[in-house]
């Protein structure tokens, strides 16, 4: 069954995030998901509200999920943004999550949440009663 609706929250919680920060955008809905590592993508994707999973830790990245209409951002494989970025994000009002996840492990993650409403964060499927 997929899942309505999915909030900045469900995403920190699910990826085992840390919000650093945008905590008044918590229960904003997130669209979609995107996934790259590479500005010109983000560009491409022609998505708005959706929450932007990379690697780059630089203020390019915030500036391009602002101008993309992200509704956040989160940084995988437990990189520590510039600070620069950071107080970019607080400045601008944009929710920034740090993950200790790789990539992959985060994009499924991502997709368990889509797919099923009861997702853990721990990523380990829920067993149906019988």
């Amino acid at each position: 069954m997929k899942k309505d609706k999915i909030t900045i929250a469900e995403v920190v919680q699910a990826l085992e995030g840390e919000l650093i920060s945008g905590e008044d955008k918590l229960e904003r809905a997130v669209e979609s998901f995107g996934a790259t590592d590479l500005l010109s993508d983000v560009l491409a994707m022609g998505k708005t509200n959706y929450a932007l999973l990379t690697g780059l830790t630089n203020v390019q990245i915030l500036r391009t999920a602002e101008i993309t209409n992200a509704c956040c951002v989160v940084i995988v494989r437990n990189k520590q943004p510039q600070p620069a970025a950071v107080s970019l994000a607080k400045r601008n009002g944009i929710p920034l999550i740090l993950s200790r996840l790789t990539m992959f492990d985060a994009c499924c993650r991502v997709g368990r949440l889509l797919e099923d409403p009861d997702a853990r964060a721990e990523g380990t499927p829920n067993t149906p009663s019988t």
